[in-house]
């Protein structure tokens, strides 16, 4: 794994504002639900660089999520 290098958070809620709750980490408890829009994106740390990450948001529905931001799920290498 990461370790300590990796991000505490997976996402967060977004609305009004760019970050809201529902905060997507350990220790938070607030039900995600329907009709609610989130973004996922995961980040690693990389000392003496900066973060690495890669987000999408997604719509929750009945079915589950739907990305909102696209489909292109590929690894890039740069």
């Amino acid at each position: 794994g990461y370790g300590k290098n990796k991000v505490s958070f997976v996402g967060h809620g977004i609305g009004l504002a760019i970050d809201e709750y529902p905060a997507l980490a350990k220790g938070f408890d607030l039900p995600i639900e329907e009709g609610m829009t989130l973004a996922v994106e995961p980040k690693i740390g990389i000392p003496g660089f900066g973060m690495v990450g890669v987000e999408n948001t997604f719509e929750v529905t009945t079915g589950g999520g739907k990305c909102l931001t696209g489909e292109a799920f590929d690894i890039i290498t740069v």
